[in-house]
């Protein structure tokens, strides 16, 4: 099995990348000086360019009893993010891997954010036909709602990433919206995790004895497992987001599930470990 795959009972999981992009983490975290992430140099150093942060655009497929789900669709080749230039990767890496577009069956939004929803649509083609195009695009209709006001769709960060990669979806008739709990797939269910956003949404994943659970943007970084009440700006809601993240992370070691993340160290998953009295989030090795 090669490093970007990960079997969970019957469910495979392979982890795919848009890329990764290296910015400043105060813009994320701006009540911190850098002085805090210091201790996590040595533990990551996959995470960090300098001082920086060098984070993962990560997305995932899922294989289960002959249906596959990806996990969020990047951020696509939409100029910069955080500042730094966006590598757009995640095609790419489709054909790499060898998945074709077209085996998707279900495209599940764990939220709205625009480094989640950037390839919904082919921006390398002119047409800009559905990346996926025989895929149901999912996500929780409380995001939608969010990110769907007036207000919202004016702002030109969040505004111009609904406008160009998840309007076309409900345009095209391909968008279903969700409310609860829903199962994508034989042993793929995605629960409401509300706090970085309105309706972030999580999986779990249980099959055999197995369990995993991908958690969306409740991790920013493995560094957030340890750091879990540190002000982290792009939570919709700063103390549900803290709650949220503290929660499922018990529920992980309690259950003793994988831990998967899209802004995790790539491939994006491992496991909760107790280390001198903290948590940490240590990545799977192969």
């Amino acid at each position: 099995m090669s490093i970007n795959t990960l079997q969970i009972g019957d469910v495979q999981i392979t982890g795919l990348t848009d890329g990764s992009v290296s910015f400043d983490p105060r813009i994320l975290f701006p009540d911190e000086s850098l002085d805090v992430w210091a201790p996590y140099y040595d533990r990551f150093p996959e995470y960090f360019s300098g001082q920086f942060f060098k984070n993962n655009l990560g997305s995932f497929v899922f294989s289960s009893d002959g249906q596959r789900v990806l996990v969020d669709s990047g951020f696509g080749p939409h100029g910069d993010m955080l500042g730094h230039p966006a590598p757009g990767e995640l095609i790419t890496d489709f054909e790499r891997n060898g998945i074709a577009l077209d085996s998707i069956d279900t495209v599940f939004l764990t939220h709205l954010h625009g480094d989640h929803v950037g390839w919904n649509l082919r921006e390398d083609l002119p047409e800009r036909p559905l990346s996926f195009p025989n895929a149901r695009y999912r996500v929780h209709e409380a995001d939608w709602n969010h990110f769907t006001t007036a207000e919202m769709l004016d702002d030109e960060d969040s505004g111009a990433a609904t406008n160009r990669s998840v309007l076309p979806l409900e345009e095209q008739g391909v968008l279903d919206l969700m409310d609860g709990e829903t199962e994508l797939a034989p042993g793929i269910t995605a629960f409401p995790t509300p706090g970085h956003t309105p309706g972030h949404m999580s999986l779990l994943i249980a099959s055999g004895n197995e369990r995993a659970l991908l958690i969306g943007d409740m991790l920013g970084s493995p560094m957030q497992a340890t750091e879990t009440e540190l002000r982290y700006s792009p939570d919709w809601d700063g103390p549900m987001g803290v709650r949220a993240r503290n929660d499922i992370l018990d529920r992980a070691e309690n259950e003793e599930a994988v831990v998967i993340g899209s802004h995790l160290s790539y491939p994006g998953w491992g496991t909760m470990i107790r280390w001198e009295g903290r948590r940490y989030w240590k990545a799977l090795q192969e």
